[in-house]
C-alpha cells in the first residue's frame, strides 16, 4: 500500500486545514466540536508523524479517537467549576454542603438560596462556635429572624459571674429543616459544655421535658 497522495499532507493536518477535495477528512473537520482549554481542533492528530497523517484511512481512523478523547479532556476543563457553588449544578451543589458538614439542603428550595448557603456557610467556618456564627447559619436555613443570647465569658470556668455556660435560640421556622434535625444542626453548632435551649416559635423543642427531669433529678 502507497502512503502517497491518498490523504491529507502532514503540514496540512498540523495546521487545521482540511484535506484536498474529495480526501475524507473534510466531513470529519466539520463534525468536530471546537475544543476549549486553548486547544486546536487537531490537537490530536497534530501530534502524529507526517507518514501517519499522509494515509487517509489512519487520518480518519485517528480522528476518532482524537473526538472521543476531547470529551474527556472537556470535562477536566470543567472540574474547577463543578466546585464553585456560584456555577456547579444543582446536584453539585448539594453535594458541597454535605462536604462542608452542613444539614442537607431541600431540592426543594429555589436554586438561588442553595448557592446562597453554601457560599456564606463556608466563610462562615471560621465563626463556628461563636454568636455571629451560629445566628447567620441559622438565618439561611429557617430563612427568618433569629436571636441567640449567652452567656460569654473569657477566664476560668470557675470564675463565670454568670454561671456555667448557657446559650438560649430562638427562631421563628424551622425553615425546610424538621424539627430533629435544626436541634441536631444547633447542638452541632453550640460547644459541648453549654447548656442549650431552643426555642420555635412560642415552644420550646430542647431539651425535652424528660431530659430537664433527669438532670434535675441527678
Amino acid at each position: 500500500m502507497t502512503l502517497a497522495n491518498t490523504g491529507p499532507t502532514g503540514e496540512a493536518a498540523r495546521s487545521g486545514s482540511p484535506p484536498p477535495a474529495g480526501g475524507g477528512g473534510r466531513s470529519l473537520e466539520r463534525r468536530l466540536p471546537a475544543q476549549r482549554g486553548g486547544r486546536r481542533p487537531d490537537w490530536l492528530i497534530g501530534q502524529l508523524p507526517v507518514g501517519m497523517l499522509d494515509n487517509q484511512f489512519f487520518y480518519r481512523f485517528a480522528s476518532i479517537f482524537q473526538e472521543q478523547a476531547g470529551t474527556y479532556l472537556d470535562d477536566l476543563d470543567s472540574l474547577a467549576y463543578m466546585v464553585d457553588p456560584a456555577v456547579a449544578p444543582p446536584g453539585m451543589v448539594r453535594f458541597l454542603a454535605a462536604w462542608l458538614a452542613l444539614a442537607p439542603i431541600d431540592p426543594d428550595v429555589d436554586e438561588l438560596h442553595q448557592r446562597r448557603v453554601v457560599q456564606a456557610a463556608a466563610t462562615l467556618r471560621w465563626w463556628r462556635g461563636t454568636k455571629h456564627g451560629l445566628t447567620k447559619l441559622l438565618e439561611l436555613y429557617t430563612r427568618g429572624p433569629v436571636e441567640v443570647d449567652e452567656n460569654g465569658y473569657v477566664g476560668r470556668p470557675d470564675q463565670n459571674p454568670g454561671g456555667p455556660p448557657r446559650v438560649v435560640v430562638r427562631v421563628t421556622s424551622t425553615g425546610w429543616l424538621s424539627e430533629p434535625e435544626l436541634v441536631e444542626m444547633v447542638r452541632d453548632e453550640v460547644p459541648a459544655n453549654a447548656a442549650l435551649e431552643l426555642h420555635v416559635g412560642e415552644r420550646k423543642i430542647w431539651p425535652p421535658e424528660d431530659l430537664e427531669r433527669d438532670e434535675r433529678g441527678s
